[in-house]
């Protein structure tokens, strides 16, 4: 080797430690291994995602680039966390491709990310997932068996849907995972409760909840499933089959009292549900109706039991309805519940947990529904039945055992939320939280207005016990633990001091699992107890969901957030609307129109998706209709599209909270411009090689192109369609418009990068053209690789060791010069058209001489339309076939 030959040799190994010492500094991580080398992909076979997809998700996990790299501006996501018993669906893809494009978008404008992930315990559904498991191996089972085995059940299958997210290239710091039920979580729990309590915030009282007589418990909200029933509709209910939409008139005997005079007759009432006259107490009418407010007095009797109600007033009943008076039944009915409230009426329960009747007579132990039957034949024997008439009708149905739900009155822990209300209604009018999309905000204040008081308590085994301890007295003491609850107790009842431990017996109930979920932001990062994390990340910066839990856990987080730290969660909410199928519908597994995810990444034939129908519980008409939708719309099964194809195309629908119709054969076309995508990097990788090797230059070399003063007409137009796009992006991120932002980079990828400019390319090779191509390519996959993760790392590592995620965001070229290159591009779509009509054959182009294109613009045109066979000017413009 020559003297000359060392020296540049020493000057090359210079160069490439001075890089790599500069993207160490920019990682701040130790001991990151290489990227690993390129896939061997032939260009003959196109783009692979399956082996690209597994290698870079093995590559990010081991060698932890998903924990955050130290630096000045944090940006802090917890993931809505998913139950343990879910599995993937496009709900999820689309949770994840929106916060995963955030995430990689934040440390590529070098912020130092945390993505906390973490799985929730999912009280109900896990409890009725494992006992069906435990009833079907025929295994009797106590409380602690039945944990002992939930625990199991876990440890075997509650993390399945974090280790499917990761299929999905989700870039969050697994390590750092966290479940609703894991010691620290319990502790905040723990902490949560007692400090509620202790601020008066928390009480026990009997009111109105939803009940569940399957599943033997109280329900949220938000696990009720609301059946919209048409008229004269045969349900199977309790077992057997029922009719509902119907709604029945009865009279009932009334005294009418008047100036001192009395009169008898009747008033007639209409009910949905004639089974629970038995307890009814009192009939309503509106305060504005003449027709009752007319008399001094009207005392109904109960046309069932005959005893004497009371007639009250009350806006709540409708003057147009029937005969505008309703029966009220406070005990199993929350609108009669409240009006009881305020006429100090009396709560008769009419049914046992087992939904039968507990009223001594004839009604007794009657299953609800059969006794409707008997108090409907008792009526018409006393000649108080007028008429049964078609009626439509909404029923509440539990979301988990399509039981119907039963109103009753129990006594149970709840949460006050009328001050707590007011706190997060300020938080967002003074913008201490931003809530996105704007519109969303009325959503917000609607809810939060007029609050109801939290239900807490819930009869399951599985979810954190609630730390309340019964002494024989009757008497609840809260507490962090049985040892401060014995203190507690005896210090403020001496008289009791002979009470022993076992006196002490925790309440057998456990919480509403959106309680410890409503902890996750601050729990996570280690409240109550006081650390580094909870310091440097708290609040997070933003929370990103689906519309449809507004209130329901964004709304609790705020309350309990600024109940219990006295800061808010987060700073922002960002909101996402419903996916549905390609008809319209909210996809739901009852309907079986559930597309997974998993399907589309991997491709599935038609044999796959019928089976995977037959695994759900589908009744025999929806599993009908649903092998007709999949043999309509994938008779061909689904081929493999890929993760980025999938992510790429939820983003292109995410516009504002508007609902998502997922159509495949988007996916499908944004998987061959994935290959698009594939087949360019190939191509510029192949001409800039011939630089290096003819140069001696490194790829980082060729990207230290100074384009700001640059005057070449088509260089020019190239940066400016770029700085548009990056202008687009930037914008795009900071109103999450991603629809605008991934349009963007693909319109200019597509239509101004492939097919205009790398055509040129391919005819006129200068060495500034083709620099100017090589560092278009890389900008491109840096603004690509928030939504397309894996194809773009790939891409980035045919050039460079170190991964795409730590580099920087391109930055917008400032040049001068003005460019005439965007009216060449016109003509040549104006000349496109006229030549149509001639197919590939070969034309002659007359251009009108008054326009301004000089020999580059001919040169160019000649280039992007291959079959012209001559360019002259005249004294117009035409296109005519060459003879």
């Amino acid at each position: 080797m020559t003297l000359k030959m060392d020296r540049k040799a020493l000057k090359e190994e210079k160069k490439k430690q001075k890089l790599e010492k500069f993207l160490n500094k920019k990682t701040t991580q130790s001991k990151i291994s290489k990227a690993p080398k390129p896939a061997k992909n032939k260009s003959s076979s196109g783009y692979d995602p399956m082996p690209v997809e597994q290698k870079w998700n093995n590559y990010w996990l081991s060698n932890n680039l998903f924990e955050p790299q130290e630096r000045s501006n944090k940006f802090v996501m917890c993931m809505p966390p998913p139950n343990i018993t879910g599995s993937l669906h496009i709900g999820h893809s689309m949770m994840i491709a929106i916060q995963d494009a955030i995430c990689r978008y934040m440390r590529l404008i070098n912020y130092e990310v945390l993505y906390l992930p973490g799985t929730d315990h999912a009280g109900i559904a896990t409890q009725t997932v494992v006992m069906k498991q435990l009833e079907k191996e025929k295994k009797t089972y106590n409380r602690e068996s039945f944990l002992e085995a939930t625990w199991k059940w876990k440890e075997n299958y509650g993390s399945r849907i974090l280790d499917q997210f990761k299929r999905l290239g989700t870039s969050a710091d697994f390590s750092r995972q966290k479940f609703t039920m894991d010691a620290g979580m319990n502790k905040a729990v723990t902490e949560a409760f007692c400090s509620l309590y202790e601020k008066g915030l928390i009480y026990r009282d009997n009111k109105i909840v939803n009940w569940c007589c399957k599943l033997q418990t109280t329900l949220s909200d938000i696990e009720i499933d609301y059946l919209s029933v048409g008229k004269n509709t045969i349900l199977k209910i309790d077992g057997r089959d029922y009719e509902f939409g119907v709604i029945y008139v009865f009279k009932y005997p009334v005294k009418f009292v008047k100036d001192g005079y009395e009169s008898e007759g009747h008033i007639e009432v209409a009910t949905t549900r004639p089974e629970t006259i038995l307890g009814d107490v009192a009939l309503c009418a509106n305060p504005k109706d003449a027709r009752y407010t007319k008399y001094d007095k009207i005392i109904p009797r109960n046309p069932i039991t005959e005893e004497e109600l009371s007639f009250v007033f009350d806006e709540a009943a409708e003057m147009d309805l029937e005969s505008g008076v309703l029966k009220i039944t406070p005990a199993h009915d929350p609108i009669d519940f409240e009006i009881g409230k305020k006429n100090n009426l009396k709560n008769i329960k009419i049914f046992d947990n087992q939904n039968k009747i507990i009223i001594e007579g004839n009604y007794y132990k009657l299953k609800r529904l059969d006794a409707r039957d008997l108090v409907v034949q008792t009526l018409k024997n006393k000649n108080l039945f007028v008429e049964k008439k078609p009626y439509e009708q909404v029923l509440p149905m539990c979301s988990r055992s399509s039981d119907l739900l039963e109103p009753v009155i129990k006594e149970q822990w709840w949460c006050s939320c009328s001050e707590m209300a007011k706190k997060a209604i300020d938080a967002v009018k003074t913008e201490q939280i931003k809530i996105y999309p704007e519109e969303s905000k009325d959503d917000w204040y609607r809810w939060f207005e007029n609050p109801r008081d939290w239900c807490l308590s819930r009869q399951l085994w599985w979810g954190h016990r609630i730390p309340a301890y019964k002494t024989p007295d009757g008497v609840w003491t809260i507490a962090r633990n049985k040892e401060q609850a014995i203190r507690s107790y005896k210090k403020n009842n001496p008289l009791n001091a002979h009470y022993q431990e076992s006196d002490f017996v925790q309440d057998e109930d456990v919480l509403d699992t959106w309680f410890s979920s409503g902890l996750w932001p601050f729990a996570t990062l280690g409240w109550p107890n006081k650390n580094q994390d909870l310091d440097k990340y708290f609040p997070t910066s933003l929370l990103e969901t689906g519309k449809d839990i507004l209130f329901f856990w964004v709304g609790r987080m705020v309350m309990m957030s600024l109940e219990l730290t006295g800061k808010v969660p987060f700073k922002k909410v960002l909101l996402h609307g419903i996916v549905r199928d390609a008809y319209g519908r909210k996809m739901s597994k009852s309907l079986g129109n559930v597309i997974d995810p998993i399907h589309v990444i991997d491709g599935a034939s038609i044999e796959t998706l019928l089976d995977a129908l037959k695994l759900g519980n589908l009744t025999k008409e929806n599993l009908i209709n649903a092998e007709s939708a999949v043999k309509k719309d994938f008779i061909n099964g689904i081929t493999v599209c890929g993760a980025d194809a999938l992510r790429f195309t939820l983003l292109s629908y995410m516009n504002g909270i508007n609902d998502i119709k997922l159509d495949i054969e988007r996916v499908k076309g944004n998987r061959k411009f994935c290959n698009k995508i594939w087949n360019a990097a190939l191509f510029v990788k192949k001409i800039v090689d011939e630089i290096i090797s003819s140069d001696s230059l490194s790829y980082q070399d060729l990207l230290n192109l100074d384009l700001s003063n640059e005057d070449d007409k088509l260089l020019v137009w190239l940066i400016q369609e770029r700085n548009k796009v990056i202008s687009t992006t930037h914008k795009a991120f900071k109103e999450y418009k991603f629809m605008s932002a991934v349009q963007s980079i693909h319109q200019f990828f597509l239509y101004d990068f492939c097919d205009v400019y790398i055509e040129i390319v391919k005819k006129i090779k200068t060495k500034k053209y083709i620099q100017a191509c090589f560092m278009m390519l890389i900008d491109s996959i840096k603004i690509f690789s928030p939504y397309m993760p894996f194809i773009t790392e790939e891409i980035y590592s045919q050039f460079f060791d170190n991964s795409l995620m730590y580099t920087s965001y391109p930055e917008i070229i400032h040049n001068k010069f003005s460019t005439n290159f965007k009216s060449t591009l016109s003509k040549i779509k104006a000349i496109r058209a006229d030549i149509e009509k001639y197919g590939k054959e070969k034309v002659d182009v007359i251009l009108d001489g008054c326009e301004c294109f000089d020999k580059i613009d001919i040169q160019f045109i000649s280039i992007l339309i291959p079959n012209i066979n001559t360019i002259k000017f005249g004294e117009g413009y035409e296109v005519k076939k060459v003879n």
